[in-house]
């Protein structure tokens, strides 16, 4: 018998003070007290009478509480005391496999020479701004009452229609729209891309290549670049056409070198002998006239090998070169771009950046004969058909991005690229040599607030603007502001003594109230309640222009009342014996509060700042952005800082502290046989760019 068997049995024992019962059904003769109970277990045949039912349910509640105690004894020798005494412990253990990788050895290798070896892409900046160029004896013009649209319209002559076209015709709905703009890179990683697209072409076609070079002496750098380029792009074309991988035709690539200036050059015609391309790159001639009639070396080069398409079937690519925006804009445009699309000709161009909303930009030149530096002229832009911002100072230190780039390419150019299929590679090219970097410029953003390429002529561009009221603000705004230039930044540190202080106060003043004329004619453009209208305007660019030009009008305004009325309050308010003792150098700062010329002012800038602060948030990385973050680099306010510098002490105690003069010399030299005086240095000669 088991010990828990033994333990309930030795628990069921029977005390000796009771007697002895036996298991079987019995009568209770009299009502038992509760400790003499061990067990009540009736038989079913002698069930309980009336008499007995206070005894049955008294037994009923001993047999309850008997089972309790019975179960709760019977639970603590049956259940083990832990469950961890029944089961056996588990133990695992886990067996990790280190693998060991062994470090490859490093390949040796050998630097190629820098014109044998394939050039990684390098890409540069293409945010950049050029420096601030000082120009000297700027004739005063009058502001003008009114400036209309119609003032700033180029006549452009009408391009004649082809009804009877020479070769194949091609439908314009078949041309596909070409790339305006990739990222800047180094013209070797351009010309990698152009040689891809040749062999691209070639699979389908045979193939004539245009190299049209800019013959300008500021390109001389790029022209050498290509030059030592050319025997890679022809040698990989070759590799490729000895592998198969593109179909074998009789004489499938012809080439052909063209330089464009004043006039066009047709220095090699079309072959299929490498060292002749070479040997016209090698020599091409310099071209000095500053001129760039870059549309009308496309429709002559075109018209004059349009034979290669119309009789031998093959496709023409203009690969140019180039780094202005091109001097015939107009009807030179418009008629390249109808004969490409008339003998399918593509149009690359490797070139500049345009300048934010500017036409011109400028180039450092510094003069062998002087060793001085000048700023040169150049057409860059604008990238739009017309410059769409307002041309204004910035105040304070920092810089002015007068010439800040735009991300695209210059119009022209660009329109020629997207009419045709091609592809514009933004450059960094010599004419960007005064640019100054200041961060990027991400592509798919600047998507967004790409131009409308679709507009030839000024005068359809003009007309659509006038449908949208903003539009024509900005324009109208943009234009007045090319024509007639503010001043910029007045006199910020000003020192004045007793006797010029107000009239210095009042030389100061002027500038300002001629810039505030000026000022006050551009805001004519905008009409009160103008911004209401702003989530009407569909384009997110000229959303964005017109919060930015209208936005830094206003802010200038400010500045230039707060200016004035803080140099009017001084004239009265201060007098001689104040600029004697405690107030002669004032230094002018920014200030938060506008509290200087009246409550009007104070509404106008605060417009301002919600303009400008709606630029940053909603084109952040765009040259608006940056020049709304400039404008709001300071606040609108003015406010004066006076210090007082001890003045030097009179005249005649400086004479009685001179030092001794010289003796005077005995014996004074003729005149007659002093050498002659030297005569001033020639002016240098700048070169045309």
């Amino acid at each position: 018998m088991s010990v828990a068997v033994q333990e309930f049995s030795r628990s069921l024992a029977v005390p000796s003070d009771v007697p002895a019962m036996s298991f079987r059904p019995a009568v209770i003769e009299s009502r038992p007290s509760l400790d003499d109970v061990i067990l009540l277990e009736l038989a079913d045949d002698d069930l309980p009478g009336p008499a007995s039912t206070r005894t049955a349910l008294g037994g009923l509640l001993v047999s309850l509480l008997l089972h309790v105690w019975l179960m709760m004894n019977l639970g603590g020798w049956l259940l083990p005391e832990s469950v961890e005494a029944l089961e056996p412990v588990l133990e695992t253990t886990f067996a990790e496999k280190v693998i060991h990788q062994e470090i490859e050895d490093a390949i040796p290798f050998e630097l190629a020479n820098p014109d044998d070896r394939e050039l990684e892409v390098r890409e540069v900046t293409n945010a950049m701004s050029l420096g601030l160029a000082v120009v000297q004896n700027v004739p005063k013009v009058a502001a003008p009452a009114k400036q209309l649209l119609d003032e700033a319209r180029v006549e452009l002559a009408k391009l004649p229609a082809y009804d009877v076209p020479e070769g194949l015709k091609f439908d314009d709905r078949l041309v596909v729209k070409g790339s305006t703009g990739e990222q800047m890179v180094q013209i070797e990683s351009a010309l990698d891309r152009v040689t891809w697209e040749i062999a691209q072409n070639l699979q389908e076609s045979k193939l004539l290549v245009v190299w049209l070079l800019d013959g300008s002496g500021s390109l001389k750098t790029q022209r050498d670049a290509v030059a030592k380029r050319l025997r890679r792009i022809y040698g990989e074309l070759g590799a490729l056409d000895n592998t198969s991988t593109i179909p074998r035709h009789d004489k499938g690539l012809l080439s052909s070198v063209v330089m464009f200036g004043e006039k066009t050059n047709f220095v090699v015609k079309p072959t299929d002998k490498f060292d002749e391309i070479q040997e016209g790159f090698e020599k091409l001639p310099t071209d000095s006239s500053g001129v760039e009639n870059v549309f009308t070396a496309v429709k002559q080069t075109v018209n004059l090998w349009s034979s290669y398409r119309s009789e031998q079937h093959r496709r023409i690519m203009l690969i140019t070169i180039t780094d202005e925006a091109g001097d015939d804009f107009g009807k030179p445009h418009l008629d390249a771009i109808a004969i490409c699309r008339r003998f399918g000709a593509k149009a690359y161009v490797i070139g500049p950046t345009a300048p934010f909303g500017q036409r011109r930009g400028f180039v450092p030149y510094v003069a062998p004969e002087n060793g001085k530096t000048y700023q040169i002229p150049i057409d860059l832009g604008p990238e739009a058909p017309m410059a769409e911002n307002v041309s204004l100072p910035f105040w304070f230190n920092g810089p002015q991005y007068d010439y800040l780039s735009s991300g695209f390419a210059p119009f022209g150019l660009a329109r020629l690229v997207s009419e045709t299929g091609g592809v514009y590679f933004l450059t960094n090219m010599t004419t960007m040599a005064g640019l100054a970097p200041i961060g990027s410029f991400d592509e798919a953003t600047l998507r967004t607030f790409a131009p409308d390429y679709s507009f030839g002529e000024i005068n359809e561009f003009a007309k659509d603007v006038r449908k949208h009221p903003l539009r024509a603000c900005v324009l109208n705004a943009a234009q007045m502001s090319q024509k007639f230039k503010i001043k910029g930044a007045p006199r910020l540190d000003i020192r004045v003594t007793a006797n010029n202080f107000r009239q210095t106060a009042a030389d100061a003043q002027k500038d300002v109230a001629e810039s505030q004329y000026m000022l006050d004619t551009m805001l004519q453009a905008f009409p009160p309640g103008i911004e209401k209208q702003l989530d009407r305007e569909q384009s997110l660019r000229w959303r964005m222009a017109f919060c930015l030009n209208y936005g830094r009008l206003l802010a200038n305004r400010t500045r230039n009342l707060e200016y004035n009325s803080v140099l009017a309050l001084m004239k009265t308010s201060l007098s001689e014996g104040d600029i004697n003792t405690r107030s002669n150098h004032w230094i002018f700062h920014p200030s938060p509060d506008v509290k200087n010329s009246g409550v009007a002012s104070k509404k106008g800038a605060q417009l301002a700042v919600d303009l400008l602060n709606r630029v940053v948030t909603e084109a952040p990385g765009t040259p608006w952005a940056i020049m709304a973050a400039r404008e709001l680099q300071y606040p609108v306010g003015i406010r004066v800082e006076e210090r007082f510098i001890q003045p030097p002490p009179p005249a005649s105690q400086s004479k009685a502290q001179a030092a001794p003069q010289k003796p005077r010399p005995l014996f004074v030299p003729d005149p007659k046989k002093q050498a002659p005086p030297t005569p001033p240095p020639k002016p240098p000669v700048l070169p045309k760019l």
